[in-house]
C-alpha cells in the first residue's frame, strides 16, 4: 500500500467527481499534507507547503492581477495545488494564470458547480488521518516482528533480508570498511552502475539511512527502485531497520569486547610469566597453531600523539597492519593494547638464525607505510626484547623490551638501536647508573679533559672519542675531526698529559670508552 495522498488520488474521490484540472497537469503527483480554505490574497505565514487550497475567488474577484500575485506566492511556498469554485464570485481562470501554473507544474482544479468545502475538508482530512493511522499500525507491526527475529538471528544479513522482502526493492548495504552487500545479489556490472546511482541524493527513488552505534557510523543502508517513488513509510521502515541493526551490532561488539578482555588478561599473565608450557600449548591450539614454534620475542611500540589528535588513531587498523606485516615475515602475532603503548608477542615460525633480520624488515616496512604517514602520530619508538627459545620464559623478553624502551630514551643521537641484545655497553651503563656512582667514574677519567675544553674552548673530548673509535688510526682520526695531521699530534700530546701516556692500553682504554658513553648517557638524561 502507498502511504501517500497525491492530488491524483484525491481526484478519484466521490466529492471530486465534477472537478476538472485546467492547469499544471504535470504536477498532479504532488503530495497533499492538509486541506485549507483560503480566500486572502497575501500568503504571509499562513501556508507552510503541501496544502491543498480551497477558494471561491472572493479575494480577487475585482482584480485578476491579485490572483496572479497569490499564485506566485503559493508556488514559492510549495503549496500542493488550488481548487476553485466557479460561479459564486468568478466565472473563469485567466489565461495568464493558466500559463504561470503550467510553467511551474502547479495544479489548478476547478469546480463548475457549487460544492461543500466543509465536506471536502472533512473527507480528505479523514482520509489523511486514516492513512497515517494505517502507516503507524503497519510500522509498529514490522518493528515488533523485527525485534522478535532479532532475538534469534545470528547474522546481520537476516535483518537486511527481512527489510528487502517487506519493501520488495533493491537493497544495498555499504559498511565502513567498504564491504558491499546487495539484496537481491547483483552481477558486477549491474552493481557498479547501482553504486554510481546511489550518489544522486535528490532522487525520490532512493532513500538511505546510516547505522550508528554510540554516535559512530558503521554502515549505510540504501533502498533503490527503478519504478516507484519512496514515501515516508519506506524511510521509517529503513530507520527501524537501522535501529535493529545497531542493536545487533552493539550486542556483537559487547560480546567481542568481553572476548578481547579475557584474551588480553591471559596475554598479560603470559607476559608476567604466570603460565606453564602446557597452558601455553593449549591456548595456542585454540588459534590452530599446531606447528612447532622456535622461540619468541616481545616487540613494544610506544606512540606519542600529535596535540589534539588522541581520538583520531585507529588502533584496530594499526593492529591489523602490524599483524599482516610480521605474519608475512614469519611470525604468529598476538597484540596487547594499553593506551599508547602497544605490545606484540611474536612467535617465530621459521628458522632462528635470521629472526632479527625478519623483524627489522617488518619494522622498516611499518615505518614507510603506516606510522610516519599517520598525522595523529607525532613520533614513535619500537623496542625489541631478548629472543627466548622457551615460550614460558616470554616474561624475560617482555622485561628486556621495556628496559630497551627506557634505554632508548637516554641514548645520544646516532646511536639508536631496536633490540636489547644490540645495546651492549648501554645496558652496562644503565645497570651501573642504577646501582653505583656513575658520576664519580666520569669525573675521575674525563674531568681533566672536560675542564680543559671549557677553559680553552677546545674539542679534546670529541677528538678522544673519535681516536678510540678509529682504533688509534691517526690518519682516519684527522680526516673525521677535519684537522691536519700536525694539529692532531698536538691534541694527542695534550691527551697524554691529561690522561697519562698509557690511555691507549687495553684496560684503561676500555674504561675510557665506557666513561665517554656514560657521559653522553648522562647528558641525555639531564637534557
Amino acid at each position: 500500500m502507498k502511504y501517500r495522498v497525491s492530488l491524483e488520488n484525491i481526484l478519484d474521490r466521490k466529492l471530486f467527481a465534477s472537478a476538472k484540472v485546467v492547469a499544471g497537469q504535470k504536477g498532479m503527483d504532488r503530495l497533499v499534507k492538509w486541506v485549507h480554505v483560503f480566500e486572502m490574497i497575501e500568503v504571509r505565514g499562513n501556508l507552510k507547503g503541501g496544502e491543498l487550497v480551497l477558494a471561491t475567488g472572493f479575494g480577487w474577484k475585482d482584480d485578476e492581477s491579485l490572483f496572479l500575485k497569490l499564485l506566485e506566492q503559493m508556488i514559492q511556498r510549495n503549496v500542493a495545488g488550488i481548487c476553485i469554485e466557479l460561479g459564486s464570485f468568478i466565472d473563469h481562470i485567466p489565461e495568464e494564470a493558466i500559463q504561470l501554473a503550467d510553467e511551474n507544474n502547479f495544479p489548478i482544479i476547478i469546480f463548475e458547480e457549487e460544492v461543500s468545502f466543509v465536506d471536502i475538508t472533512q473527507d480528505i482530512h479523514a482520509h489523511l488521518i486514516n492513512q497515517q493511522y494505517e502507516l503507524i499500525t503497519n510500522l509498529e507491526d514490522y518493528s515488533q516482528r523485527l525485534n522478535k527475529r532479532l532475538l534469534k538471528i545470528d547474522n546481520y544479513f537476516e535483518i537486511l533480508k527481512n527489510l528487502q522482502q517487506y519493501v520488495n526493492c533493491q537493497l544495498i548495504y555499504i559498511a565502513k570498511d567498504h564491504r558491499v552487500v546487495t539484496i537481491p545479489a547483483m552481477r558486477e556490472k549491474e552493481r557498479e552502475a547501482m553504486l554510481a546511482r546511489i550518489h544522486d541524493t535528490s532522487s525520490k527513488q532512493l532513500v538511505k539511512q546510516p547505522v550508528q552505534v554510540f554516535e559512530r557510523e558503521f554502515a549505510t543502508i540504501y533502498l533503490v527502485s527503478s519504478c516507484r517513488e519512496f514515501t515516508e513509510f519506506e524511510s521509517l521502515l529503513l530507520d527501524r531497520t537501522a535501529t535493529a541493526l545497531a542493536q545487533y551490532l552493539l550486542r556483537e561488539l559487547y560480546t567481542e569486547e568481553k572476548r578481547k578482555a579475557r584474551e588480553t588478561e591471559w596475554l598479560l599473565e603470559w607476559l608476567q610469566g604466570e603460565h606453564s608450557p602446557e597452558e601455553i600449548k593449549d591456548h595456542l591450539s585454540f588459534y590452530k597453531i599446531h606447528q612447532p614454534v622456535s622461540g619468541a620475542v616481545v616487540l613494544t611500540v610506544k606512540l606519542k600523539m600529535a596535540e589534539g589528535r588522541d581520538n583520531n588513531l585507529d588502533l584496530a587498523y594499526l593492529n591489523m597492519l602490524i599483524h599482516n606485516i610480521f605474519d608475512q615475515n614469519g611470525y604468529f602475532v598476538f597484540a596487547v593494547e594499553k593506551r599508547h603503548l602497544l605490545t606484540f608477542i611474536l612467535l617465530n615460525k621459521k628458522g632462528e638464525e635470521d629472526w632479527k633480520i625478519r623483524i627489522k624488515r617488518g619494522i622498516e616496512r611499518l615505518k614507510k607505510i603506516s606510522l610516519l604517514n599517520d598525522a595523529s602520530i607525532a613520533s614513535f619508538q619500537i623496542a625489541g626484547g631478548k629472543f627466548v627459545r622457551q615460550l614460558n620464559l616470554l616474561h624475560e623478553s617482555f622485561q628486556t623490551a621495556q628496559e630497551t624502551l627506557s634505554i632508548q630514551d637516554k641514548m645520544p643521537a646516532g646511536h639508536f638501536k631496536y633490540f636489547y641484545e644490540d645495546m651492549h655497553m648501554y645496558r652496562l651503563i644503565s645497570l651501573v647508573h642504577k646501582h653505583s656512582n656513575l658520576n664519580g667514574l666520569v669525573e675521575e677519567y674525563l674531568e681533566p679533559i672536560i675542564q680543559y675544553d671549557e677553559k680553552h674552548n677546545a674539542n679534546l673530548l670529541e677528538t678522544l672519542r673519535v681516536y678510540l673509535s678509529c682504533n688509534g688510526s691517526k690518519k682516519e682520526t684527522a680526516d673525521r675531526v677535519f684537522v691536519v695531521r700536525q694539529t692532531l699530534y698536538h691534541r694527542l700530546e695534550k691527551l697524554e698529559k691529561l690522561l697519562g701516556s698509557d690511555f691507549m692500553e687495553s684496560e684503561k682504554r676500555q674504561v675510557l670508552e665506557f666513561a665517554l658513553l656514560a657521559n653522553e648517557y648522562q647528558k641525555t638524561i639531564s637534557s
